[in-house]
Parts: structure tokens; sequence; C-alpha cells
């Protein structure tokens, strides 16, 4: 993707993804070509891959925009971290980006979210703490491992409510979690 400001390429930028999202409600994405995207807008050819590389190249960079969007509120509550805080934001992403989720789930595409976000959240994670610990390969390989758990627990629950139409109550879900984790830490390790 092209990582222009230009106004006139935002637009562009802007129509081609909303053409490829209506498309992706009516049909599946496999079937999905440019020139049907650029079909429902009045785009040419030529803009289209001045700004894009593929269709995947667009359904790739409005992904990186709405995760982008969701590190940054995760960042802006760094100094405020809390287990149901950080659930609320998740919970809240996924509400404002219902749609998409939807769209995604409708054309077996939400492992695209999950690969993103393993990348992404680790990334953040170790910037965050380069200044904190000293760069250890040990400790930066149990980091991974335990960012790609927590990462892959959330992202099954929020599946799973995205499967039931997010029609759960997500208060309900929250008291789920919070009560699982608390029993967790009552576990002996010796029992593992």
């Amino acid at each position: 993707m092209n990582p222009t400001q230009n106004p006139s390429a935002l637009r562009s930028k802007k129509a081609i993804t909303e053409s490829l999202l209506l498309l992706m409600k009516q049909y599946p994405y496999t079937e999905i070509t440019v020139k049907q995207i650029l079909l429902e807008t009045d785009i040419s050819r030529k803009t289209f891959y001045r700004n894009f590389l593929s269709k995947d190249d667009v359904l790739n960079s409005f992904i990186d925009t709405i995760l982008q969007d969701y590190v940054n509120t995760i960042q802006q509550q760094q100094q405020n971290f809390s287990l149901i805080k950080t659930l609320d934001i998740i919970f809240d992403f996924c509400e404002r980006n219902k749609e998409i989720l939807f769209i995604l789930q409708n054309n077996r595409l939400l492992y695209l979210l999950l690969e993103k976000l393993n990348s992404l959240i680790l990334n953040e994670h170790m910037k965050y703490n380069s200044e904190f610990q000293e760069n250890h390969l040990k400790s930066q390989l149990l980091t991974e491992y335990i960012i790609y758990f927590n990462i892959g627990g959330i992202w099954n629950l929020i599946v799973r409510w995205i499967e039931n139409n997010m029609c759960d109550s997500v208060a309900d879900i929250k008291k789920s979690v919070v009560f699982y984790l608390s029993n967790i830490g009552k576990t002996d390790i010796r029992d593992i």
C-alpha cells in the first residue's frame, strides 16, 4: 500500500476499501476481483494500483488501520492497566468494528486479525518494555510465549462471542474470565 497523505489519494483509498467491504457482504472474498471493486467506484485501474498492490492489500491495509486504533487505545490505558479495563477496551473495539468482524467471519478471514494481532502486540510490548528489562534472549522468548498465550485465549473468547452474534452479555463474559483467572491462582504448580 502507498502510505501517501494526499487528500485525493486518501479519498480514493477510502472509496476502494468501502467498495471491497460492500462486495464482501454480497460475495465470497475469494470470488471478488479488482475489476469488481472498480466497477463499484469511479476510480481507474491506474489509481487503484497507485494506492494498492491487490485486493489483499486493500483488506490488510484496512485491518492494519483498525488494529492500530486498538493498540493506541491500549497504550493510553497502560498507566491504569487492569484486566477489566483491558477487556472493556477489547469488547468496545469489537462493538465499534462489529460490521467488519461479521464480514470477516462470513468470509472465513477472522484469522487475519489474529495473525496481525500476534505480531503487533508483541512488537508494541517489546518497544514498551525495552527500557525496563535487559535485552536477554531467554526473557524475550518467555515473554513471547506468554503474549501469544494471552492473545490466543482472548482471541478464542472473542471469536466465540462473534459466533454467537455478539448477543451474550459482556458483563457475564467478563465475570466468567475473572472467576476463572482468580481460580487459576489457587492451582498448585506441582499439579501441572
